[in-house]
Formats: C-alpha cells, structure tokens, sequence
C-alpha cells in the first residue's frame, strides 16, 4: 500500500512556513513532544486533529498524507493489466488476483467491478452460480457507492441476470426497470436478460433506438464532409475538398438506404403509417433534400430535382394532417432547402 509520510509532510510543511515545533504547537494547542513526535515518525496526530492542521498549511488532506491518489490508479490498472491474459482462459486465477489486490486496495471500485465482471463470465459461459449471493452484494456496493454511470448500470444488468438465474424473475425485472431510458439501456437490457413480452417489448424499442441512432449518425457525418467543402485543407486519410461533397453524398445516401430498410410498407397501405416513429418521417424527406444539394455541388441538375421533387411528395403525404397545417410543414421544409443552398426550391 502507499506509505502514509504524514510526519515528513509536516516537518516540511513547517519549514517552508518558517516555523518551530513550539510556535506550530502553541497554534494547535498539543505539546512540542507531540509535534516532535509526529515529524519523527513515533505517532501520528488523533484524526480530529488533520483536518486542522491541513487547514492551517492550506493544503489538502491528500497532500498533507502524501496520497498520490494518481499513483494509486496506476498501480491498480497495472495489477489488472497484468492479470488480464487469465480472464478468459483461467478465469479463476483472474479471480484470485482481484480478491488479493482487493486486500491491499479494500473498496476500489475499478478492482470490484473487475471481480464482478469474472463473476458474470464465469455465470455466463461455465453457467457457475456458485457466487451468486458474492455478486449480488458486489453489484449493490456498486449500485449504491459508484458515481460511475457505466459502473452502475453494468452492475444493475449483472445484478437482474444473476436474480433471473437465481429463479426470482420479478426482482429481475424491477433491477432492470431502475436503469435509465437514455441510451436504450433498459430496452437493451430487457431484450438480453428478461423473456416472453418484456425480452420483445425490449429488442422491439432497442432495435427503435439502434436504428434512430445509425441513420442520424450518417446525416451528421453527411453534414460534416458537405460543410467542409467550404475550407481548403486535406483531410486525416488524404480526402481532398475536391472529394468531400461525393463523400457527403455517400453518407447521405447510406442514411437514406439504413431507414428505408426498416419502413413498414408491407404491413400498411398509408404511407403516413409505414414509420415506427414520427421522426423517421421528418428524416425521410431531409435525407433527400441533403442529395439533392449534393447533386447542385457536382452540377447533376437533374438529379438534384428529382431529389427536390420526391422530398416534397414524401413530406405532402406522410403528414396525415398536411393539408390542414400545410404552412407550418412547409416553414421547416423550406429552412432546410435554405440550410442546403437549395431556397431556389422553396415552394
């Protein structure tokens, strides 16, 4: 473990400050033997006493105990480092290396999320439940200590799996119901641990999320190469400006394909009903408009009206309220065409 030097930070505390044993002993109220004894290594100052001392240096706790907390994080990454090669091989032996770093550093949250992620694997591919009880306290540390979001919600899906191996389906269910919406980390849970309705309730609103996810991912990729064409520099991988509205055009068109591939046209005849969700909707007409501006970057004048004209007809008939509210559609519509360098377009 780090050596506590609290005797040699004080004596050098009390140097640099300019001051003798007796003057820093009259300050604190104890006996120059005390102080003396305390810079000597003999004793240490009684705990109600550091935060008054470490108030009188100006210094923090940590440096008053010469704690090199970054030091201490180093150690423990090598030690998990090092132990590493037997995670999947000898999971066991990985085990054991947590549980005795977990003696010399007790309470580490990174050394008990790795015991408890040996513990999960061990469950999950040698169906060894033999630790269950072990884990269950080890995830609730976690849950309840941890400032660490990941931390917290590995914890919480191990915890729900570990239930729902142990037969207890519906604490199972109520782990995973705590963790957050955000991210589709209860959905993604859900579909890998629970069954029946709730496994595809969950796969069905993970899948929703993933999908949202990815094509909103190429549009903003799109939107990168499209806006850099206005600065003359190379890119990482040597693309030229020259070469930066195709490669929008690319990611644009990706886009295009990841959300039509998932439009349910062959269930429903409006097309105002072929989207799992309003967005999609919105995102189906932009992408076509972010073609159609590439089309005018590269002079394909014909193929940037076609996109125009095709953007227009999805917007006027996914909209089962279009003609009613036709104005405040089209206001959006045509701040995007003004967005892509198309207002000659704005209809």
């Amino acid at each position: 473990m780090t050596n506590i030097n609290i005797g040699n930070k004080i004596r050098e505390l009390r140097k640099k400050k300019g001051i003798t044993q007796e003057a820093l002993a009259s300050v604190l109220s104890v006996s120059p033997q005390a102080v003396s004894k305390w810079e000597s290594g003999l004793t240490y100052p009684d705990m109600e006493m550091i935060p008054v001392i470490a108030g009188y240096f100006e210094v923090s706790l940590d440096m008053l105990f010469e704690y090199d907390v970054r030091e201490m994080k180093a150690k423990i990454k090598k030690i998990i480092d090092d132990a590493w090669e037997y995670f999947f091989e000898n999971t066991p032996k990985y085990i054991e290396l947590m549980k005795d770093a977990l003696q010399e550093y007790p309470g580490n949250e990174e050394l008990l999320t790795e015991l408890l992620s040996a513990y999960e694997y061990e469950m999950r591919n040698k169906n060894n439940m033999s630790h269950s009880n072990e884990m269950i306290e080890l995830s609730q540390k976690i849950i309840t200590e941890s400032s660490d979001f990941i931390h917290v919600c590995d914890a919480k899906g191990i915890q729900a799996e570990v239930y729902r191996k142990m037969g207890d389906y519906q604490k199972a269910k109520a782990v995973i119901e705590t963790l957050p919406r955000d991210f589709s980390i209860r959905d993604s849970a859900s579909a890998s641990i629970l069954s029946g309705k709730d496994k595809l309730n969950g796969a069905i609103l993970s899948r929703c999320h993933h999908l949202q996810c990815l094509y909103q991912a190429c549009m903003k990729e799109g939107d990168a190469w499209f806006t850099m064409e206005k600065y003359n520099e190379t890119f990482y991988d040597g693309t030229t400006p020259d070469e930066y509205i195709p490669e929008a055009l690319k990611c644009y068109q990706k886009g295009l394909r990841v959300l039509t591939t998932f439009l349910l046209d062959d269930l429903y005849d409006e097309p105002s009903d072929q989207y799992l969700w309003p967005g999609m909707q919105t995102f189906h007409w932009t992408f076509h408009q972010c073609i159609a501006a590439c089309h005018k970057k590269l002079g394909n004048m014909e193929e940037c009206e076609k996109s125009i004209a095709e953007a227009y007809r999805l917007i006027s008939v996914v909209w089962k309220d279009f003609e009613e509210n036709k104005d405040q559609y089209m206001k959006y519509f045509n701040q995007y065409l003004r967005d892509y360098d198309l207002a000659e377009y704005m209809k």
